[in-house]
């Protein structure tokens, strides 16, 4: 499963560094995506899953070019909730969680 982690930092006390590596840890293609510091193009435009680390002001900002992807699902993870985002998402068929990645892949729920 291919998952694009939105907010990725380089950081390892930080929740979207140690999610992009567990992924990887699970055999999940992980791609990285930091808004401050990556082009937009760096998404490919087929993946699997949007795991989001950015907070609603965030994501707001890049609203158009994430509706823009072709996903099929999304996670708003603690903290990242957009219910304006995930209502748009949910109009175009794009299944949508609030929850934590890191518990979904621990409880083998991550499918």
């Amino acid at each position: 499963m291919k998952t694009v982690v939105f907010g990725y930092s380089d950081q390892p006390e930080k929740y979207a560094y140690k999610a992009y590596h567990m992924l990887q840890e699970y055999q999940h293609e992980a791609i990285a995506f930091n808004p401050r510091t990556d082009q937009f193009e760096k998404i490919p435009t087929e993946f699997d899953t949007l795991t989001m680390y950015v907070s609603a002001k965030v994501s707001q900002l890049f609203e158009n070019q994430i509706l823009a992807l072709n996903f099929k699902r999304i996670i708003f993870n603690p903290g990242a909730e957009n219910p304006e985002l995930a209502e748009k998402c949910k109009a175009k068929g794009i299944q949508v969680l609030e929850a934590c990645t890191l518990v979904l892949l621990r409880t083998k729920q991550y499918e």
